[in-house]
């Protein structure tokens, strides 16, 4: 469950800011 709700926390900080990074480390 920790996992899961860490997915959703990242996916939603992802997506409220937009990628500064690059497209190396993404996965």
């Amino acid at each position: 469950l920790l996992v899961g709700t860490l997915g959703i926390i990242f996916f939603a900080i992802f997506f409220r800011e937009p990628p500064k990074v690059p497209s190396k480390g993404k996965k």
